[in-house]
This record gives structure tokens, sequence and C-alpha cells, in this order.
């Protein structure tokens, strides 16, 4: 059987042998955010009349033209009320942002707090009241029939 001083002496061999003695100090810098993947357009540089400059990524340029065309704010527009000018106003922007923009169904649904199925609906809707060359903020030509 060891003795407690065995014991210790070979939990600091051990120790030692492991962790290369003492622990050190280390100085970590952080590093440089990578930049994301693919080639994305300059932000749009917006300067109010008090000299604020405000940058908006494409993306926001859409959300907030089609909020101002239907009469409501951005975040309304990204809301969860399903009245149908909201709805309206979202399927414009799924489809403005799909087809101007390229962007991606999971893309569109992390800006407008929606899944990309829900998404992927709006933008079929979309197209289909373009088809009929109607505007569509008038009825709600894609209703679930369930």
């Amino acid at each position: 059987m060891q003795t407690i001083e065995e014991m210790h002496a070979h939990y600091m061999a051990v120790r030692a042998r492991l962790n290369g003695g003492k622990p050190k100090m280390v100085v970590v810098h952080p590093a440089e955010p990578e930049p994301l993947p693919g080639p994305y357009p300059d932000p749009l540089i917006v300067e109010e009349p008090e000299a604020q400059v405000i940058l908006k990524t494409p993306a926001q340029i859409v959300l907030s033209e089609v909020a101002e065309k239907h009469n409501m704010t951005v975040r309304e527009m990204k809301g969860k009320s399903r009245k149908l000018r909201f709805i309206n106003a979202r399927q414009e922007a799924s489809f403005r942002l799909n087809f101007e923009l390229k962007y991606s169904l999971p893309q569109i649904g992390r800006l407008l707090w929606r899944d990309h199925t829900t998404i992927l609906h709006s933008i079929r809707c979309y197209n289909k009241n373009l088809a009929k060359e109607t505007e569509p903020s008038g009825e709600a030509s894609c209703v679930w029939n369930g």
C-alpha cells in the first residue's frame, strides 16, 4: 500500500508529464471573423437630413420598399398577424427576395421570421397571383381548403 506522500508524488509526476509542469498564462488574441461566402452587393448608404448615415443591406431595402408600398412597418410585416394585408406584403417580399436577390428559402425565412416551407408557399401563391395578372391585395387566391 502506498503512503499519502508517495501518492502525492505520483500525482505530481503524472500532472507534470501530462501538462508539462505548472500551467502557463497564454494570451489569445481574437481572430478576425471570416467573410461570408458568396458575392454580396455593397450596402446602400442612405443619408438622412440630420447627417446620420444608415447602412442598409439589399434585403433590408427590399423589405422596407414592400412595407412602404403596403402602408406598414417592416416589423408589422414580419409579425404574427394572418390578416390578408400582412400576408400579401410577406408574399411580395418573399418573391422579391427570392427572384431579385436570389436568396434561398431558409435565408428568406430567417429574415421574415417564418419557416422555409411557408416561404415556398408564399412564393407559389404570389406567382399564381401574377399569372392571373391581378394585384394580390384584393382576395386570397391561395387559401388552404383543408
